[in-house]
């Protein structure tokens, strides 16, 4: 009786797992491993953090929803000494400080990345641009 009864628990046990496997929708997995670039570039020359201003108004998305499933993680490991801004689409994401990590998302279709860390003398490195595509969660590791 027991070994029947344990041997139905195990096969329980097993379709409860597979059923739970298969209903989860698995992200594929990319690493982005750059550089930092040096020379200058016009795109990533206008890109800056943003300064409140009373009179702007909100900016609306129209590129879908961007909780939905179809979104992509985008993880980005810092492993330089500088202070990085991080640009999805053109838009600020946040700053992440020297060697840590932090998670951003992009919404659906192909996403364009940059990073660039601004000097007190004007200059900057940049990493991008790359584009990442819906479904992914991408590592994306910054080097000098």
């Amino acid at each position: 009786m027991k070994k029947i009864c344990l041997g139905l628990c195990t096969i329980l046990f097993l379709v409860i797992m597979s059923n739970s496997t298969f209903a989860q929708t698995a992200k594929k997995h990319k690493v982005i491993d750059s550089k930092a670039l040096k020379t200058p570039n016009a795109s990533v020359d206008s890109l800056m953090k943003p300064v409140n201003n009373k009179e702007e108004k909100a900016q609306t998305k129209t590129r879908g929803d961007v909780y939905g499933p179809s979104y992509s993680d985008i993880i980005i490991d810092n492993y330089t000494n500088y202070t990085v801004d991080i640009f999805v689409d053109g838009d600020y994401r946040g700053t992440i400080a020297p060697w840590d990590k932090r998670t951003t998302w992009a919404i659906p279709g192909a996403t364009r990345l940059y990073a660039k860390a601004t000097f007190n003398d004007g200059t900057y490195d940049y990493w991008g641009p790359y584009v990442v595509l819906t479904g992914y969660e991408y590592t994306w590791q910054l080097h000098y």
